[in-house]
């Protein structure tokens, strides 16, 4: 497992395997706020650099999202799409869960209400 760290923010990206898929599940953990978004932003490619694009999204520790955030996760979920890989998001906060909702995401991303879930699902 690696973590990269911001100012508020860890990322631990961990490496798996489901039925012979390389799957990366990647966590966040505190808050994207307009303190280090800019920095998230531009450095949040880096979850790609072993060309895995399939990806378990755990943001159950993911406290605060700003706009500049939301729009992070909607690159994420783009590069994903021109990969031709597939993410899951497992693990959401209330204030998260209606987040999410609102931004309309394409209607094979799947929700599950634990990382747990999200890998006993992986289809």
């Amino acid at each position: 497992m690696r973590t990269v760290e911001f100012s508020s923010l860890k990322i631990h990206i961990e490496n798996t395997e489901i039925s012979k898929e390389k799957v990366l599940l990647v966590s966040f953990d505190g808050q994207i706020t307009n303190m280090n978004a800019y920095d998230i932003n531009g450095k949040i490619s880096g979850i790609f650099e072993e060309s895995v694009y399939n990806i378990i999204l755990d943001l159950s520790k993911l406290q605060y999202i700003n706009s500049i955030g939301v729009a992070t996760l909607l690159g994420m979920i783009k590069t994903v799409e021109q990969k031709n890989g597939k993410m899951y998001i497992g693990g959401l906060n209330h204030f998260l869960d209606n987040v999410i909702r609102l931004m309309e995401l394409p209607k094979h991303i799947r929700i599950y209400p634990s990382r747990d879930a999200a890998l006993a699902n992986w289809v």
